[in-house]
This record gives structure tokens, sequence and C-alpha cells, in this order.
């Protein structure tokens, strides 16, 4: 398991306006975590990553983020980023941790169809808005700002 961590640990029950809001990345394509994390940063988040499935709910409960933005596939399992939404959902010390799913499937023709936030399903699908791959970071920020402001 791979892990980035380029922002301070904080105490996640001593939170204010002044602390950043830290997201956790986990996407195996480093090249898209390294542009989220630049236009995140210049937006004042705090940011780390993760870049395969391995251990996800302990290395969400070790970086205590604001938000979770997640990739669907992964080499080793197309429906990786699924499987882990459902980890993180049914642990209740994370399940609050809202999570933006991001997906290129579309373009890859691997499902029918589209997802869309018409899809979420709090056992099927349990994240709280997705995200079309290629990014578009105005469209990622304003996602993220949904759900949980700047």
């Amino acid at each position: 398991m791979l892990t980035m961590n380029v922002s301070r640990r904080r105490d996640p029950e001593n939170r204010s306006d002044s602390v950043p809001k830290k997201i956790y990345i986990i996407d195996d394509d480093h090249d898209i975590v390294e542009s989220m994390t630049i236009v995140l940063k210049k937006n004042g988040y705090e940011v780390a990553a993760q870049y395969d499935n391995e251990n996800v709910e302990a290395n969400v409960a070790a970086q205590q983020p604001d938000l979770i933005i997640l990739d669907v596939m992964f080499p080793e399992d197309s429906s990786a980023g699924f499987t882990m939404a459902r980890l993180i959902k049914n642990n209740d010390a994370l399940k609050s941790i809202p999570i933006l799913m991001l997906s290129a499937v579309n373009e890859r023709g691997i499902y029918v169809g589209k997802f869309s936030n018409k899809d979420l399903d709090e056992s099927f699908l349990p994240v709280n808005m997705f995200l079309e791959k290629p990014l578009k970071p105005a469209a990622m920020l304003e996602r993220i700002a949904q759900l949980i402001g700047k």
C-alpha cells in the first residue's frame, strides 16, 4: 500500500474555520491524483492520497478526512470503488465522511448507461455524489463545496 500525505495531522474534534478541510483521494492514477492535489491545495484544502485498495478503512481512519474522493475502477478489480464505499459506509467510525466518486466507466464502456446522482443507494452505491472523468477542476470544486463547504 502506497499513501501520500501532503498535509499535517490534526484533531478532527477541534476543527475551526481557520483549519483547512482535509480531502483523502483514493485513486490508482498518479497523474490524476497529482492534478487534483494541485487544484485542491491551490484552493486551500489539505490533501492525502492512496493509490490502491489496500487497508482502506484503517487508512481513512488514520487520515480523518472531511471528504473522500474515490475512484470506481482499480487494475486489480474494476468495481473496487464500490466495495471500498460499502466498507467505509458500513464502518460506524467512518460512515459520516462524504464520498465523491470518480467515474470514467462511461468512456470505457464497461457499464451500460451513465452513473448519476439518481443512482445513489445506501446499500448498492453508498456515495454522496459522482464526478465524471476527465475531471474539470471547476466541477470538482463545486461538488466538494456542496458536500463540505470551502
